[in-house]
């Protein structure tokens, strides 16, 4: 390379104005070795790059470590990238060839040779670059970063006269260690070409589990064709020229690599790269078996083609994964109903097969308290108290004992059921099973009760003085019998038996006794039925009168041996003057009878009462005091025999005949007497 002259130097005002222009593209470079012009080479980076090297202060390390000899570089001093051509303008190397501006120079010392007309003895200070002429050029790794925007500096430029070396259209080349030098641009030289790095995307769409489209971005200008490759295992490669590729005959949930390379001047451009799984298949022939009152075990089948994983969903939201074919779903509440949806999962969780749903419900829990409150001779109430969980109906069976035939089966929603058509006085075994949807059975519970029996039929009681004969009918041999003996409405007495008969005896007279008889069977009770009877009444002894006058009595007895409280029937009664009077006394055993006749007999008759039943009667006669009157009566008598009147033995036939006819008349029933007078010549 030749100095420069310093005659004729000159110096100019030079303005660079330098527009920074930012790219976060990453470069590759790329050497021709062939020698080429600055055009054909420009051309040859073109077809199959993207152009001639732009040089920054970040890549020149990069680009100088690629360089055995001088090489063309984007940079001509009259090049105008707006036009793509060679201009007149006179802002020497302001763009790349790529049509970005310069603002990085490094120039081998002496170099631009600047052609000058003006005189040396002028000099000026011009705007210039931040490097100087002869300073060495700065080895910076290389970057993608942008370029920053250096400001202007002023330096000293001496500008001299036309130098022998200057190139009036001048190519720039790079020397290997970085510097650049002018050339003539037909001179015949290696060149570095660049590309921005190419970077795409693979999108994969309509992804089935047989089958993936995949669309790219096209690549840069130029592209031959693109290059698949698939890799799943075994590889699979293709070219085509169309910007999208249906992919068939996949195997479901299996991972695919996929690489697309721009081809371009046969080489291979960044690929653009994705791996995707294929849709898995879903899970077959999807159960639920073991079902329990808390758990449930799902199975299923695994599916054709790969599978990671499982994924079981609940409606709560809940989620769980399995890597086997089978699970138990546990702490679910009885009787519930729950969907299980399983889906089959690959490595990526993301990509989901189809869902497989089952719906199961829990096994309910048993019914506590389980119990009949109530029963008759047909029924039984039945009640119990609701499980744990939830239950949808309950399922109530009544079968007898005896021979297993079921008597009831029916499905109710109630806690409480009457369980009805049952035979009088029979063993049930009553079972209430909880259901969830109305099928699924939970544990049975059990009770045993029997209906009531039949009520006996017939009762009799025959009454003597002391005792009861009791005496019924029963339709029903297996059952017993409660007897009761009730004395004025209190329990005396109290006996279970098999028989159908009971004798009591000892018992009070004159005493009102309830008899009940109910039958029974374990300790169910059949209706009763009852029978008062009264005792026989004995009769009073001892009737007495301790007290009289001439118009009152009072009498007394004594009560019948064993007995408690009696009644008493009282009779008075007197013949003379017609005169009767009935009176009852309770539990007295005395009587005063009032405004009687003086000198009377009276008759008493005193008879126990029982019910409507009396005693023989205790009879007794008393006379009032009596009220002495005297009645004078006068005989007369008349004979044809002379002397007959006056003969004693006539007188004494007559007063006879007389006291006859009183006593006819008058009897004993009153106090009376007859006397003859005797005058005072006879008596009378």
């Amino acid at each position: 390379m030749g100095t420069l002259s310093l005659k004729d130097k000159v110096c100019g005002l030079i303005y660079l104005v330098l527009v920074l222009a930012s790219s976060n593209a990453e470069r590759e470079y790329f050497p021709n070795l062939s020698p080429l012009t600055w055009e054909a080479a420009r051309e040859n980076c073109q077809v199959c790059f993207k152009d001639l090297v732009t040089v920054t202060a970040e890549n020149t390390q990069t680009l100088s470590q690629l360089l055995t000899s001088d090489c063309w570089i984007g940079l001509r001093k009259n090049f105008s990238f707006t036009s793509n051509s060679v201009s007149n303008s006179s802002m020497y190397w302001s763009f790349w060839a790529n049509g970005e501006p310069l603002v990085f120079q490094n120039w081998y010392p002496g170099w631009p040779v600047l052609k000058s007309s003006f005189l040396n003895r002028y000099s000026c200070k011009c705007p210039a670059t931040a490097a100087s002429a002869t300073a060495a050029p700065t080895t910076l790794p290389p970057t993608t970063a942008a370029p920053t925007t250096l400001p202007p500096t002023t330096a000293a430029i001496v500008v001299p006269e036309t130098d022998e070396n200057y190139i009036e259209d001048s190519c720039v080349a790079m020397l290997s260690f970085g510097a650049w030098v002018e050339k003539n641009c037909l001179a015949l030289l290696p060149s570095i070409c660049y590309e921005e790095r190419f970077f795409g995307q693979v999108i994969v769409t309509n992804k089935t589990s047989e089958s993936a489209n995949l669309t790219w971005q096209p690549g840069p200008d130029n592209i031959t064709h693109y290059r698949v490759e698939v890799k799943f295992g075994t590889e699979l490669t293709l070219n085509t020229n169309s910007l999208t590729h249906d992919l068939v005959n996949l195997t479901a949930g299996t991972l695919y690599s996929v690489q697309v390379f721009p081809v371009k001047c046969m080489r291979d451009l960044n690929p653009q790269e994705v791996t995707f799984y294929t849709t898995p298949n879903k899970v077959e022939r999807l159960t639920a078996a073991n079902v329990t009152e808390t758990s449930i075990f799902l199975d299923w089948e695994k599916p054709a083609g790969n599978s990671g994983f499982y994924r079981i969903e609940m409606q709560d939201g809940k989620q769980i994964q399995s890597t086997s074919e089978g699970l138990e779903v546990a702490a679910l509440t009885p009787g519930n109903l729950y969907t299980f949806t399983v889906l089959t999962g690959v490595g990526d969780n993301r990509t989901w097969s189809e869902e497989s749903t089952v719906a199961q419900y829990t096994r309910p829990v048993a019914v506590s308290d389980l119990r009949v409150t109530e029963y008759t001779f047909s029924s039984l109430l039945l009640a119990w108290v609701l499980p744990e969980g939830k239950a949808s109906s309950f399922r109530v069976m009544a079968v007898m004992d005896s021979n297993s035939s079921v008597l009831f089966d029916k499905e109710v929603n109630q806690t409480e059921v009457n369980v009805t058509g049952l035979p009088m006085g029979t063993k049930i075994t009553l079972t209430v099973t909880a259901l969830a949807n109305d099928s699924l059975e939970g544990a049975n519970v059990t009770v045993v009760n029997y209906t009531a029996p039949g009520p006996i039929s017939n009762l009799t009681v025959v009454a003597t003085y002391d005792s009861l004969d009791v005496t019924w009918s029963s339709g029903d041999n297996s059952v017993s019998f409660n007897v009761e003996l009730q004395l004025d409405g209190k329990n005396v007495q109290t006996h279970n038996q098999t028989e159908t008969a009971k004798y009591f005896d000892n018992l009070k007279t004159a005493a009102n006794y309830t008899v009940i008889v109910f039958p029974f069977i374990a300790h169910v009770k059949g209706s009763s039925v009852a029978r008062y009877r009264f005792t026989k009444p004995s009769p009073p002894t001892d009737v007495r009168v301790v007290y009289s006058n001439k118009n009152q009595i009072t009498v007394q007895w004594s009560a019948p041996q064993n007995i408690a409280t009696a009644s008493y029937a009282v009779s008075i009664n007197s013949s003379f003057w017609s005169y009767t009077l009935l009176s009852h006394v309770h539990n007295i055993t005395s009587y005063t009878v009032r405004h009687l006749h003086s000198g009377t007999k009276y008759d008493f008759r005193v008879q126990t009462m029982a019910d409507q039943e009396l005693s023989a009667p205790a009879t007794h006669s008393h006379f009032t005091e009596s009220e002495k009157r005297e009645i004078g009566l006068s005989m007369m008598c008349s004979s044809a025999k002379p002397l007959f009147c006056d003969s004693k033995v006539t007188r004494e036939y007559v007063l006879n005949q007389l006291r006859a006819h009183l006593y006819k008349v008058l009897g004993d029933n009153i106090v009376w007497k007859l006397e003859k007078q005797e005058t005072e010549n006879q008596g009378a």
